[in-house]
This record gives C-alpha cells, sequence and structure tokens, in this order.
C-alpha cells in the first residue's frame, strides 16, 4: 500500500497531473473570489435601498430604488463580462419592470409617508423592508444565472421571476438583518 505523501511524490510538480490540478485549483478560486464580490455588490445595494427609504418624498424613493437596480445589475453585468446587447437590456428592463407588483407594495408603502407623524415612519420602514428585499432579490437572480453561464440573451423570464418569489422572502430578512447590523433606522423607536 502506498502512503499518502508518497502518492504526491509520484506526480512531479511538471507533470500533466499536476498542471492540470493547478488550473483547476486557480478556476475554482477565481469563482470564489468572484461570487464573493457579487455578493458584496448585492449587499451594498441592499444597505443603499434601505437608505433610500429616508427620502421623505413619496414615490421619489421607488424611482431612487429602481436606479440602484439598474446600477446594481450594471456592476454584475461587468464583474462576469457579459455584453450588453439592445435583448440584453430589453430583458433587464422586462425583469425590473416584470416584479411590479412587489414594487407596488413598496410605492404603497412609500405613499404612506405622506400622512404627518407616524405615516412617515411606517412608510420608509415599509420602503426600507421591501425595496431591501426586492433588491436582494434581484440581484442573488442574476448571481445564479450568470454564475451557471448565462448571459443576458439566454435569461428565462418565467424561471426567473419564480426564482425572485422565493429570494425575495428571504431578501426582506436580509434586509432587516443588514439594517440592525449597520444601524440603520428601521424599527420603532423607542
Amino acid at each position: 500500500m502506498v502512503e499518502p505523501d508518497e502518492d504526491w511524490q509520484l506526480v512531479s510538480s511538471g507533470s500533466l497531473l499536476a498542471k492540470q490540478a493547478e488550473v483547476v485549483r486557480l478556476k475554482a478560486a477565481k469563482r470564489i473570489a468572484r461570487l464573493e464580490k457579487a455578493d458584496s455588490t448585492v449587499k451594498a445595494n441592499v444597505i443603499q435601498a434601505i437608505t433610500i427609504s429616508l427620502i421623505p418624498m413619496p414615490l421619489l424613493d421607488v424611482v431612487a430604488l429602481t436606479n440602484i437596480q439598474f446600477k446594481m445589475l450594471d456592476d454584475l453585468v461587468k464583474l462576469y463580462g457579459i455584453r450588453y446587447t439592445k435583448i440584453g437590456k430589453s430583458v433587464v428592463n422586462a425583469f425590473i419592470l416584470g416584479v411590479l407588483p412587489v414594487a407596488t407594495v413598496t410605492g404603497l408603502s412609500s405613499m404612506l409617508k405622506l400622512m404627518p407623524g407616524i405615516g412617515s415612519f411606517v412608510g420608509s420602514a415599509g420602503v426600507a423592508v421591501s425595496g431591501g428585499g426586492l433588491t436582494y432579490a434581484t440581484g442573488k437572480v442574476f448571481v445564479r444565472h450568470f454564475e451557471t453561464g448565462g448571459t443576458l440573451d439566454n435569461f428565462n423570464l418565467q424561471e426567473a421571476k419564480r426564482q425572485f418569489r422565493q429570494e425575495f422572502r428571504k431578501g426582506k430578512q436580509v434586509a432587516r438583518d443588514l439594517a440592525v447590523t449597520k444601524h440603520l433606522p428601521l424599527s420603532k423607536p423607542e
């Protein structure tokens, strides 16, 4: 029986097997680094989405939230080296506009800001949680698609919407957790 130390000695550093192992190791390290950067990009934009809830003007926060999502997707497209085509831009627009039922809840929360006092607070908290969750879910759907080798040209809107619904539930909790860890005003003042 050959001991493990002896196995490593059997593969010389210049052998084909050693070179292939190094290529695999480098690809895995690159993928891990890319995933960490993608996750960081999504979380940074969730924090921006939460912060946008502090804008006291109703619906201006929703417009700003939409811009944050477009910027986040642009950053992810660049990270994954995806080319924007006319079709690709249409897909991004269709996806973001396709999640309008969820965005409507954000808009309704934004409208609560018109009510003096508690309405402003409740509206801000509602926009923060749903806007953060919306941003998280959007980012995660695109990261998953790009990680599997997908592009904007082969993006499946129906599958993405299904994934979005799952990620949105998780995203609201992520938004709450990030608000707490970053000391953002999300819960009722004591």
